[in-house]
Protein backbone atom coordinates (compact mmCIF):
# COMPACT_ATOMS: atom_id res chain seq x y z
CA UNK A 1 0.00 0.00 0.00
CA UNK A 2 2.20 2.97 -1.16
CA UNK A 3 0.35 6.58 -0.40
CA UNK A 4 -0.36 9.25 -3.16
CA UNK A 5 1.27 12.50 -1.75
CA UNK A 6 -0.65 15.61 -2.86
CA UNK A 7 0.08 19.32 -1.76
CA UNK A 8 2.90 17.69 1.09
CA UNK A 9 -0.03 16.26 2.36
CA UNK A 10 0.27 11.48 2.27
CA UNK A 11 -2.88 9.84 1.77
CA UNK A 12 -3.22 6.31 1.69
CA UNK A 13 -6.13 4.57 0.31
CA UNK A 14 -6.22 0.94 0.08
CA UNK A 15 -8.87 -1.25 -1.61
CA UNK A 16 -9.68 -3.97 0.68
CA UNK A 17 -12.30 -5.69 2.75
CA UNK A 18 -10.94 -4.01 6.31
CA UNK A 19 -10.51 -6.83 8.84
CA UNK A 20 -7.86 -7.30 11.50
CA UNK A 21 -5.48 -9.02 9.30
CA UNK A 22 -5.54 -5.87 6.92
CA UNK A 23 -5.33 -3.24 9.77
CA UNK A 24 -2.01 -5.24 10.69
CA UNK A 25 -0.18 -5.05 7.23
CA UNK A 26 -1.52 -1.34 7.23
CA UNK A 27 -0.33 -0.42 10.56
CA UNK A 28 2.84 -2.18 9.82
CA UNK A 29 3.32 -0.03 6.32
CA UNK A 30 2.19 3.17 8.43
CA UNK A 31 5.29 2.74 11.07
CA UNK A 32 7.41 2.00 8.38
CA UNK A 33 7.01 5.29 6.37
CA UNK A 34 7.25 7.37 9.49
CA UNK A 35 10.55 8.01 8.72
CA UNK A 36 10.50 8.87 5.23
CA UNK A 37 7.18 11.01 6.43
CA UNK A 38 9.32 12.97 8.71
CA UNK A 39 12.19 13.73 5.95
CA UNK A 40 9.78 14.30 3.68
CA UNK A 41 8.66 17.38 5.83
CA UNK A 42 4.86 16.11 5.02
CA UNK A 43 2.19 18.63 6.40
CA UNK A 44 -0.46 15.72 7.25
CA UNK A 45 -1.47 12.14 6.66
CA UNK A 46 -4.93 10.82 5.57
CA UNK A 47 -6.51 7.58 5.64
CA UNK A 48 -9.16 7.58 3.34
CA UNK A 49 -12.25 4.89 3.33
CA UNK A 50 -13.07 5.89 -0.41
CA UNK A 51 -12.44 2.13 -1.71
CA UNK A 52 -13.26 0.44 1.51
CA UNK A 53 -17.08 -0.83 1.51
CA UNK A 54 -17.11 -2.57 5.09
CA UNK A 55 -15.16 -2.16 7.76
CA UNK A 56 -14.56 -4.05 11.11
CA UNK A 57 -14.54 -1.73 14.03
CA UNK A 58 -11.38 -3.02 16.28
CA UNK A 59 -9.52 -2.99 12.69
CA UNK A 60 -10.63 0.69 12.45
CA UNK A 61 -9.49 1.28 16.08
CA UNK A 62 -6.29 0.22 15.34
CA UNK A 63 -5.37 2.07 12.45
CA UNK A 64 -6.30 5.23 14.44
CA UNK A 65 -4.01 4.04 17.16
CA UNK A 66 -1.45 3.89 14.72
CA UNK A 67 -2.17 7.25 12.92
CA UNK A 68 -2.45 9.02 16.44
CA UNK A 69 1.22 7.49 17.35
CA UNK A 70 2.75 8.81 14.14
CA UNK A 71 1.16 12.19 15.10
CA UNK A 72 3.16 12.05 18.61
CA UNK A 73 6.13 10.56 16.95
CA UNK A 74 6.53 13.06 13.97
CA UNK A 75 4.48 15.86 15.09
CA UNK A 76 2.40 15.50 11.80
CA UNK A 77 -1.61 16.20 11.41
CA UNK A 78 -3.80 13.04 10.87
CA UNK A 79 -7.28 11.67 10.04
CA UNK A 80 -9.91 9.61 8.54
CA UNK A 81 -11.23 10.94 5.01
CA UNK A 82 -13.49 9.45 2.07
CA UNK A 83 -16.38 7.62 3.73
CA UNK A 84 -20.29 7.47 2.82
CA UNK A 85 -23.14 8.34 4.05
CA UNK A 86 -23.51 5.07 5.70
CA UNK A 87 -19.90 4.98 7.55
CA UNK A 88 -19.98 8.72 8.98
CA UNK A 89 -22.16 7.97 12.10
CA UNK A 90 -20.48 4.44 12.73
CA UNK A 91 -17.00 6.24 12.71
CA UNK A 92 -18.08 8.67 14.63
CA UNK A 93 -19.41 6.41 17.32
CA UNK A 94 -16.24 4.71 17.66
CA UNK A 95 -14.10 8.14 18.29
CA UNK A 96 -16.72 9.93 21.13
CA UNK A 97 -13.99 12.68 22.79
CA UNK A 98 -13.20 13.50 18.78
CA UNK A 99 -9.67 12.00 19.60
CA UNK A 100 -9.33 11.17 15.43
CA UNK A 101 -10.55 14.10 13.26
CA UNK A 102 -12.90 12.91 10.45
CA UNK A 103 -13.55 15.16 6.92
CA UNK A 104 -15.55 13.87 4.25
CA UNK A 105 -13.43 14.60 1.72
CA UNK A 106 -9.88 15.57 1.84
CA UNK A 107 -10.75 19.32 0.54
CA UNK A 108 -12.62 19.68 3.80
CA UNK A 109 -9.47 18.93 6.13
CA UNK A 110 -6.92 20.91 4.25
CA UNK A 111 -9.06 23.84 4.60
CA UNK A 112 -9.87 23.43 8.15
CA UNK A 113 -6.69 22.50 9.54
CA UNK A 114 -5.48 25.48 7.66
CA UNK A 115 -3.21 23.91 5.14
CA UNK A 116 -5.00 24.68 1.68
CA UNK A 117 -6.92 27.44 1.75
CA UNK A 118 -9.76 28.16 -1.15
CA UNK A 119 -10.26 31.37 -2.64
CA UNK A 120 -12.12 33.48 -0.07
CA UNK A 121 -14.74 35.07 -3.05
CA UNK A 122 -16.45 31.63 -2.78
CA UNK A 123 -19.24 31.02 0.11
CA UNK A 124 -19.07 28.03 2.30
CA UNK A 125 -21.98 25.71 2.59
CA UNK A 126 -22.30 24.25 5.99
CA UNK A 127 -24.46 21.99 7.54
CA UNK A 128 -24.04 20.05 10.77
CA UNK A 129 -26.73 18.73 13.09
CA UNK A 130 -24.28 19.54 15.68
CA UNK A 131 -25.08 23.05 16.79
CA UNK A 132 -22.15 24.19 18.63
CA UNK A 133 -20.01 22.85 16.53
CA UNK A 134 -21.22 24.59 13.57
CA UNK A 135 -20.94 27.55 15.63
CA UNK A 136 -17.20 27.50 16.48
CA UNK A 137 -15.99 26.46 12.71
CA UNK A 138 -18.30 28.98 11.17
CA UNK A 139 -16.89 31.76 13.71
CA UNK A 140 -13.43 30.58 12.84
CA UNK A 141 -13.99 30.67 8.81
CA UNK A 142 -15.45 34.00 9.07
CA UNK A 143 -12.81 35.14 11.04
CA UNK A 144 -10.58 34.27 7.94
CA UNK A 145 -12.64 35.99 5.23
CA UNK A 146 -15.35 33.95 4.32
CA UNK A 147 -19.33 34.04 3.99
CA UNK A 148 -20.45 31.41 5.76
CA UNK A 149 -23.84 30.21 5.35
CA UNK A 150 -25.13 27.75 7.88
CA UNK A 151 -28.07 25.70 7.19
CA UNK A 152 -29.57 23.14 9.71
CA UNK A 153 -31.43 20.08 7.63
CA UNK A 154 -30.50 17.97 4.71
CA UNK A 155 -33.21 19.12 2.73
CA UNK A 156 -31.81 23.01 3.25
CA UNK A 157 -28.65 21.57 2.38
CA UNK A 158 -29.23 20.50 -0.95
CA UNK A 159 -31.69 23.14 -1.86
CA UNK A 160 -28.25 25.36 -1.29
CA UNK A 161 -26.46 23.12 -3.57
CA UNK A 162 -28.93 23.18 -6.11
CA UNK A 163 -28.85 26.74 -5.91
CA UNK A 164 -24.96 27.77 -5.82
CA UNK A 165 -23.93 24.72 -7.98
CA UNK A 166 -19.79 24.96 -8.50
CA UNK A 167 -19.37 28.26 -6.85
CA UNK A 168 -18.92 27.68 -3.05
CA UNK A 169 -17.60 25.15 -0.73
CA UNK A 170 -19.54 22.37 0.77
CA UNK A 171 -19.19 21.23 4.17
CA UNK A 172 -21.24 18.40 6.32
CA UNK A 173 -20.38 14.98 7.98
CA UNK A 174 -17.38 16.16 9.79
CA UNK A 175 -16.19 15.81 12.81
CA UNK A 176 -13.75 16.99 14.98
CA UNK A 177 -11.87 19.47 17.93
CA UNK A 178 -11.27 22.52 16.38
CA UNK A 179 -10.27 23.83 19.49
CA UNK A 180 -7.08 21.91 19.05
CA UNK A 181 -6.51 23.09 15.75
CA UNK A 182 -4.80 26.40 16.41
CA UNK A 183 -3.50 28.76 18.97
CA UNK A 184 -5.48 32.43 18.45
CA UNK A 185 -2.93 35.46 18.30
CA UNK A 186 -3.00 38.74 19.81
CA UNK A 187 -0.55 41.17 19.19
CA UNK A 188 -0.69 44.75 20.84
CA UNK A 189 1.61 47.36 22.72
CA UNK A 190 4.64 44.94 21.86
CA UNK A 191 3.44 41.99 23.94
CA UNK A 192 2.33 38.65 21.38
CA UNK A 193 -0.46 36.79 23.41
CA UNK A 194 -0.83 32.89 22.45
CA UNK A 195 -4.26 32.22 24.21
CA UNK A 196 -4.01 28.81 25.25
CA UNK A 197 -7.33 26.78 25.25
CA UNK A 198 -9.09 24.17 28.05
CA UNK A 199 -7.13 21.00 27.26
CA UNK A 200 -3.09 21.62 26.12
CA UNK A 201 -0.44 18.68 25.67
CA UNK A 202 2.60 17.99 23.64
CA UNK A 203 0.66 18.25 20.61
CA UNK A 204 0.37 21.65 21.14
CA UNK A 205 3.61 21.70 18.42
CA UNK A 206 1.07 21.01 15.24
CA UNK A 207 -0.56 24.06 16.12
CA UNK A 208 2.04 26.42 16.93
CA UNK A 209 3.46 28.15 14.09
CA UNK A 210 7.20 28.14 14.79
CA UNK A 211 8.65 29.93 11.74
CA UNK A 212 6.43 32.82 12.60
CA UNK A 213 7.23 32.88 15.94
CA UNK A 214 11.24 33.19 15.13
CA UNK A 215 9.74 36.36 12.95
CA UNK A 216 8.78 37.85 15.53
CA UNK A 217 12.18 38.06 17.41
CA UNK A 218 13.33 39.05 14.56
CA UNK A 219 11.09 41.78 14.10
CA UNK A 220 11.91 42.67 17.52
CA UNK A 221 9.46 41.32 19.59
CA UNK A 222 10.73 40.68 23.73
CA UNK A 223 7.53 39.81 25.51
CA UNK A 224 5.64 36.62 24.36
CA UNK A 225 3.11 35.70 26.31
CA UNK A 226 0.71 32.19 27.20
CA UNK A 227 -2.66 32.67 28.37
CA UNK A 228 -3.58 29.55 30.15
CA UNK A 229 -6.99 31.45 32.28
CA UNK A 230 -9.05 28.94 30.53
CA UNK A 231 -7.01 26.18 30.82
CA UNK A 232 -8.15 23.21 32.60
CA UNK A 233 -6.43 20.45 31.61
CA UNK A 234 -2.40 20.93 31.36
CA UNK A 235 0.27 18.49 30.57
CA UNK A 236 3.32 19.11 31.66
CA UNK A 237 4.66 17.94 28.30
CA UNK A 238 3.49 20.96 26.71
CA UNK A 239 5.60 22.90 29.19
CA UNK A 240 8.57 21.34 27.67
CA UNK A 241 7.78 22.74 24.45
CA UNK A 242 6.87 26.12 25.90
CA UNK A 243 10.38 25.72 27.83
CA UNK A 244 12.59 25.21 24.01
CA UNK A 245 11.08 28.19 22.63
CA UNK A 246 11.95 29.98 25.88
CA UNK A 247 15.74 29.05 25.88
CA UNK A 248 16.02 30.10 21.60
CA UNK A 249 14.17 32.95 23.10
CA UNK A 250 17.19 33.92 25.54
CA UNK A 251 19.04 34.85 22.40
CA UNK A 252 17.64 37.30 21.73
CA UNK A 253 17.15 38.91 25.27
CA UNK A 254 13.12 38.03 25.12
CA UNK A 255 11.00 36.53 27.41
CA UNK A 256 7.69 33.95 28.22
CA UNK A 257 4.77 34.89 30.74
CA UNK A 258 2.43 32.40 31.48
CA UNK A 259 -0.49 33.47 32.91
CA UNK A 260 -3.12 32.14 34.86
CA UNK A 261 -1.52 28.54 34.82
CA UNK A 262 -3.76 26.19 37.54
CA UNK A 263 -1.41 23.30 37.38
CA UNK A 264 0.96 23.12 40.46
CA UNK A 265 4.49 22.64 39.31
CA UNK A 266 6.90 20.67 41.63
CA UNK A 267 10.27 23.09 43.02
CA UNK A 268 12.48 21.60 40.21
CA UNK A 269 10.53 22.27 37.45
CA UNK A 270 10.14 25.82 38.95
CA UNK A 271 13.85 26.56 38.81
CA UNK A 272 14.08 24.91 35.14
CA UNK A 273 12.00 27.95 34.42
CA UNK A 274 13.65 30.44 35.93
CA UNK A 275 17.05 29.30 34.49
CA UNK A 276 14.94 29.65 31.04
CA UNK A 277 13.21 32.81 31.56
CA UNK A 278 9.76 31.94 31.96
CA UNK A 279 7.91 33.93 34.27
CA UNK A 280 4.95 33.23 36.13
CA UNK A 281 1.79 35.56 36.76
CA UNK A 282 -2.00 35.07 38.31
CA UNK A 283 -3.39 36.84 35.28
CA UNK A 284 -2.72 39.08 32.05
CA UNK A 285 -2.88 42.13 33.84
CA UNK A 286 -0.20 41.56 36.69
CA UNK A 287 2.02 40.30 33.54
CA UNK A 288 1.15 44.01 31.83
CA UNK A 289 2.01 45.91 34.71
CA UNK A 290 5.35 44.22 35.36
CA UNK A 291 8.09 46.26 35.50
CA UNK A 292 10.26 43.97 33.52
CA UNK A 293 7.29 43.13 31.18
CA UNK A 294 6.66 46.81 30.41
CA UNK A 295 10.59 47.73 29.65
CA UNK A 296 10.73 44.60 27.63
CA UNK A 297 7.27 46.04 25.79
CA UNK A 298 9.00 48.91 24.97
CA UNK A 299 12.14 47.65 22.92
CA UNK A 300 9.71 46.76 20.09
CA UNK A 301 7.68 49.69 20.44
CA UNK A 302 10.80 52.39 20.78
CA UNK A 303 12.37 50.55 17.41
CA UNK A 304 9.22 50.75 15.40
CA UNK A 305 9.27 54.80 16.23
CA UNK A 306 12.79 54.78 14.79
CA UNK A 307 11.83 52.62 11.60
CA UNK A 308 10.70 56.11 9.71
CA UNK A 309 9.44 55.60 6.47
CA UNK A 310 7.93 51.93 4.10
CA UNK A 311 9.59 48.82 5.51
CA UNK A 312 9.81 45.82 3.29
CA UNK A 313 7.22 43.79 4.99
CA UNK A 314 4.74 46.17 4.34
CA UNK A 315 5.48 47.02 0.77
CA UNK A 316 5.42 43.23 0.58
CA UNK A 317 1.41 43.20 1.77
CA UNK A 318 0.11 45.92 -0.43
CA UNK A 319 -1.72 43.75 -3.02
CA UNK A 320 -3.59 42.65 0.27
CA UNK A 321 -5.11 45.73 1.20
CA UNK A 322 -5.20 47.14 -2.18
CA UNK A 323 -7.65 44.15 -3.03
CA UNK A 324 -9.11 44.15 0.55
CA UNK A 325 -10.59 48.25 -0.37
CA UNK A 326 -11.84 46.92 -4.00
CA UNK A 327 -13.49 43.53 -2.84
CA UNK A 328 -15.08 45.97 0.43
CA UNK A 329 -16.00 48.43 -2.41
CA UNK A 330 -17.65 46.25 -4.50
CA UNK A 331 -19.56 43.89 -2.64
CA UNK A 332 -20.58 46.48 0.27
CA UNK A 333 -22.18 49.05 -2.50
CA UNK A 334 -22.63 46.85 -5.76
CA UNK A 335 -20.74 49.39 -7.42
CA UNK A 336 -17.71 49.28 -9.54
CA UNK A 337 -14.20 49.55 -7.95
CA UNK A 338 -11.07 49.42 -9.23
CA UNK A 339 -7.47 50.80 -8.88
CA UNK A 340 -6.05 53.57 -11.46
CA UNK A 341 -2.49 53.81 -9.74
CA UNK A 342 -0.25 54.30 -6.87
CA UNK A 343 3.23 55.69 -6.19
CA UNK A 344 5.68 56.04 -2.71
CA UNK A 345 4.92 59.34 -1.31
CA UNK A 346 4.13 61.36 1.73
CA UNK A 347 0.09 62.39 1.73
CA UNK A 348 -0.96 64.57 -1.26
CA UNK A 349 -3.48 66.52 -0.37
CA UNK A 350 -6.13 66.82 -2.94
CA UNK A 351 -7.31 70.02 -1.55
CA UNK A 352 -10.80 69.46 -2.58
CA UNK A 353 -13.78 70.71 -0.37
CA UNK A 354 -15.34 68.39 2.04
CA UNK A 355 -13.54 65.35 1.81
CA UNK A 356 -14.00 63.14 5.19
CA UNK A 357 -11.63 60.23 5.94
CA UNK A 358 -10.84 57.54 8.33
CA UNK A 359 -7.69 55.66 9.43
CA UNK A 360 -7.01 52.54 11.77
CA UNK A 361 -3.57 51.21 13.14
CA UNK A 362 -2.26 47.48 12.85
CA UNK A 363 0.46 46.27 14.78
CA UNK A 364 2.07 42.51 14.36
CA UNK A 365 3.83 40.96 12.26
CA UNK A 366 3.46 43.94 9.70
CA UNK A 367 2.61 47.04 11.53
CA UNK A 368 1.40 50.72 10.14
CA UNK A 369 -1.54 52.89 9.16
CA UNK A 370 -4.18 52.13 6.78
CA UNK A 371 -6.49 55.72 5.94
CA UNK A 372 -9.16 55.74 3.26
CA UNK A 373 -10.26 59.18 1.82
CA UNK A 374 -13.70 60.28 0.28
CA UNK A 375 -15.41 63.12 -1.07
CA UNK A 376 -18.77 63.84 1.11
CA UNK A 377 -20.79 63.46 -2.09
CA UNK A 378 -19.07 59.87 -2.78
CA UNK A 379 -19.64 58.97 0.88
CA UNK A 380 -23.23 59.86 0.48
CA UNK A 381 -23.42 57.93 -2.75
CA UNK A 382 -21.77 54.94 -0.88
CA UNK A 383 -24.11 55.17 2.11
CA UNK A 384 -27.06 55.20 -0.33
CA UNK A 385 -25.75 51.97 -2.17
CA UNK A 386 -25.34 50.49 1.48
CA UNK A 387 -28.36 51.03 3.37
CA UNK A 388 -30.56 51.92 0.86
CA UNK A 389 -30.91 55.68 1.84
CA UNK A 390 -28.34 58.72 1.93
CA UNK A 391 -26.96 59.33 5.90
CA UNK A 392 -27.32 63.46 6.30
CA UNK A 393 -25.73 64.40 9.05
CA UNK A 394 -21.74 64.67 9.27
CA UNK A 395 -21.71 62.39 11.99
CA UNK A 396 -23.74 59.45 10.16
CA UNK A 397 -21.59 59.87 7.23
CA UNK A 398 -18.44 59.47 9.51
CA UNK A 399 -19.83 56.40 10.57
CA UNK A 400 -19.84 55.00 6.88
CA UNK A 401 -16.86 55.92 6.35
CA UNK A 402 -15.18 54.49 9.49
CA UNK A 403 -17.10 50.69 8.69
CA UNK A 404 -15.67 50.82 5.07
CA UNK A 405 -12.24 51.31 6.41
CA UNK A 406 -12.88 48.47 9.22
CA UNK A 407 -14.21 45.73 7.19
CA UNK A 408 -10.80 46.64 4.78
CA UNK A 409 -8.85 46.33 7.49
CA UNK A 410 -10.70 43.26 8.74
CA UNK A 411 -10.20 41.61 5.44
CA UNK A 412 -6.80 42.28 5.12
CA UNK A 413 -6.23 40.33 8.73
CA UNK A 414 -7.88 37.58 7.23
CA UNK A 415 -6.26 37.30 4.63
CA UNK A 416 -2.70 38.08 6.06
CA UNK A 417 -3.27 35.62 8.87
CA UNK A 418 -3.95 32.59 5.76
CA UNK A 419 0.26 33.11 5.08
CA UNK A 420 0.48 33.06 8.99
CA UNK A 421 1.02 36.88 9.44
CA UNK A 422 -0.90 38.15 12.66
CA UNK A 423 -2.04 41.74 13.26
CA UNK A 424 -3.98 43.29 15.69
CA UNK A 425 -6.00 46.25 14.28
CA UNK A 426 -7.47 49.50 16.19
CA UNK A 427 -10.78 51.05 15.83
CA UNK A 428 -11.26 53.13 13.24
CA UNK A 429 -10.67 57.06 13.84
CA UNK A 430 -12.71 59.37 11.35
CA UNK A 431 -11.68 62.45 10.08
CA UNK A 432 -14.39 65.40 8.86
CA UNK A 433 -11.82 67.09 6.55
CA UNK A 434 -8.37 66.66 5.21
CA UNK A 435 -6.90 69.00 7.74
CA UNK A 436 -7.06 66.63 10.28
CA UNK A 437 -6.45 63.84 7.95
CA UNK A 438 -3.10 65.57 6.88
CA UNK A 439 -2.26 66.56 10.46
CA UNK A 440 -1.77 63.04 11.25
CA UNK A 441 -0.48 61.89 7.92
CA UNK A 442 2.25 64.34 7.33
CA UNK A 443 5.81 63.67 7.12
CA UNK A 444 5.04 60.16 7.02
CA UNK A 445 6.61 58.12 3.82
CA UNK A 446 4.07 55.83 2.16
CA UNK A 447 1.72 54.19 -0.61
CA UNK A 448 -0.77 56.41 -1.61
CA UNK A 449 -3.58 54.38 -3.99
CA UNK A 450 -6.11 56.12 -6.36
CA UNK A 451 -9.09 54.11 -6.42
CA UNK A 452 -12.17 54.74 -8.12
CA UNK A 453 -15.63 54.09 -7.16
CA UNK A 454 -18.54 54.52 -10.06
CA UNK A 455 -15.67 56.44 -11.38
CA UNK A 456 -15.65 59.07 -8.72
CA UNK A 457 -12.35 59.12 -7.07
CA UNK A 458 -11.10 58.22 -3.79
CA UNK A 459 -7.64 57.66 -1.76
CA UNK A 460 -6.36 54.89 0.15
CA UNK A 461 -2.82 55.58 1.66
CA UNK A 462 -0.57 53.03 3.48
CA UNK A 463 2.29 53.73 5.71
CA UNK A 464 4.63 52.51 8.45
Amino acid sequence: MRPIIKHDIAIYAPDVRLEMKEAKEICGVLISNSATIRSLALKAVYFSFEHIAQFDEGATILIAKALLAMQNKVSIAVAFVGYNDAQFPKLKSLFPNKSLPLFRTEHMANLLLGLKIPPLNQSVIYYDADGMMQTLISQELTAKGYEVICVNSGEEFMDKRRQYLDKAIYLYDIYFDITSNFIPITINNGIVIYTLYKKVDKNISLSFNIQAHNSRLREGYRVFIFDASDTKDFNLAALDFIMSLALNNTKFGACIAICGLKTPLDHSRQELCMRSNILFFDNIDKCRNDAKIRELAKVHQTSQQKSKGLTKNLVAQLPVFVNAAIETLSSLTGGEAKRTDYKVTKYNKTNEVDIMGAMITFEGDVSGIVALCFSKVLVKEASMMLLGEESQSDEELLDVISEFTNIIAGRSKAVLAENSISIGISLPKAFKNEDEIYQVLTDKQGVQINLLLNDKSLILFLAH
